[in-house]
């Protein structure tokens, strides 16, 4: 257990410490938030010098941090600002803070956490993490304390040891928490991930039954009275022994039509027929991430050193694209129709000027909700004759990206870009449209989110 520092012990340790005066500064280390590390080249050898903030000293070391990987993101700030300088002097403030100078007018100050500061102005230049004080404010007015000649303690290199091995693992601590709560995280999206994706693919194992269904119903939904409950369907595909077929009973929705019901789930099993590979494929892909996942995730809370924590940190950061500028954002978004054909959905006002003025061509399809605020959608290379399909799908996105969304019927204007033009000193986003022509969306739920599923298609 570390012992108490007397205000006298932090004048010895700091005596020995201002006696490197004239050393370069090689190195540095922040193995914690609260403690720096630093290597001095001095006549035919390195000294280390470890300047704590929880105790507060300032002293000689005689080994190297053992657990560097635990440093915080800010090290290398530090390093940037004051290795290659020279160490100038070293004292004590308000009397048992240690103050470390440096040829470079840049003062190292434990206080309350590690401060770097412009000597001749005392502005803090940088703080480490924790620290009241913020940069940009000014220190106070210090009253420096000569800690006199050196007056080596006894027990300087085991009280040394013990105060860096307690900053190591707290700095390990801190990033083993952080750690493991980013990976808790990721586990659990993938979790909601996997169940989404789970009651895709049962949807897509019940399409075959579905269109079976639907297959059934078509012949004979014309003669079914609307706000029927159920229907009594022959199937036969199934046949007794005396040849007649089985009867099925279908349950029916009051409120639609059986034609448009029997319609509806047709289309509905069609869409989960085809897209049933690519969802199984997710599905795989999924359960192999979240495995993963789980498995890092149970490695961290294990951990017990910083050596068993470093493979893991770079799960949890973002790598930055080494040389790659980034990629321009694009005004619009982009989904895929049932019949593969692209959508272009403008994100903002600014951003439909740019979609409809600049990015769509002259006989591009556009499309907007009538008397209302929403995005400009675009149907690129629509032909002269717009598929009906790409064309609901492009009116069922316009209603959802609007003010009406939600609402169950929804009138879309759509005419070609080059009917649409925007009047001098108009806002962003409004346009004039001429020769347009109006279709009637009801709400799909089903439809809307397998469209919205496909962004970035």
């Amino acid at each position: 257990m570390t012992r108490s520092l007397t205000d006298e012990d932090r004048k010895r340790l700091l005596a020995e410490v201002r006696a490197l005066a004239g050393a370069s500064l090689q190195r540095l280390w922040l193995p914690s938030a609260s403690a720096c590390v630093l290597q001095f080249r001095v006549p035919a050898r390195t000294q280390l010098v470890v300047v704590d903030a929880r105790l507060p000293m300032a002293a000689l070391a005689d080994e190297r941090p053992t657990s560097p990987e635990s440093a915080p993101r800010s090290q290398a700030t530090l390093r940037n600002a004051i290795e290659g300088s020279t160490l100038v002097n070293a004292s004590l403030l308000r009397p048992s803070l240690p103050r470390l100078d440096f040829s470079n007018d840049r003062s190292l100050v434990a206080d309350d956490a590690l401060l770097l500061i412009e000597t001749s102005s005392r502005r803090i230049v940088w703080a480490s993490a924790g620290a009241q004080r913020r940069p940009g404010s000014i220190f106070p007015e210090w009253k420096e304390i000569d800690p006199g000649p050196p007056a080596p303690l006894p027990d300087r290199s085991s009280l040394v040891r013990d105060a860096l091995s307690a900053e190591e693992a707290s700095g390990f601590a801190a990033r083993k928490k952080e750690v493991v709560a980013r990976l808790r995280s990721r586990v659990q999206k993938l979790r909601k991930t996997q169940a989404a994706v789970d009651e895709d693919a049962a949807r897509a194992a019940r399409a075959d039954a579905d269109r079976a269904l639907a297959e059934l119903l078509l012949p004979i939904a014309s003669r079914i009275h609307r706000g029927a409950r159920e229907a009594q369907v022959e199937d036969w595909s199934r046949t007794d022994a005396s040849g007649k077929p089985a009867i099925v009973t279908i349950p029916l929705d009051p409120a639609v039509s059986a034609p448009e019901l029997a319609a509806r789930w047709l289309r509905k099993a069609k869409r989960y027929q085809a897209a049933a590979r690519r969802i199984a494929a997710r599905r795989a892909e999924v359960a192999v991430d979240l495995a993963a996942a789980e498995t890092s995730l149970q490695r961290a809370q294990a951990a017990a050193t910083a050596a068993e924590l470093l493979p893991l940190e770079p799960e949890v950061t973002k790598p930055a694209a080494a040389g790659r500028k980034p990629e321009p954002r694009l005004p619009y978004r982009t989904f895929l129709s049932h019949a593969g054909a692209r959508i272009l959905v403008g994100r903002s006002a600014k951003d439909n000027d740019a979609l409809t003025l600049r990015v769509a061509r002259g006989n591009d399809v556009w499309l907007h909700v009538r008397d209302r605020q929403g995005a400009h959608v675009v149907i690129p290379g629509a032909g002269d004759a717009p598929d009906s399909i790409v064309l609901g799908d492009a009116a069922l996105l316009a209603a959802h990206f609007s003010s009406f969304r939600g609402t169950p019927g929804v009138e879309v204007a759509w005419t070609r870009c080059k009917h649409v033009r925007k009047p001098r000193g108009a806002p962003p986003g409004s346009v004039v449209v001429t020769q347009e022509k109006t279709l009637r969306v009801r709400l799909d739920p089903e439809r809307l989110a397998a469209l919205l599923e496909t962004e970035g298609g």
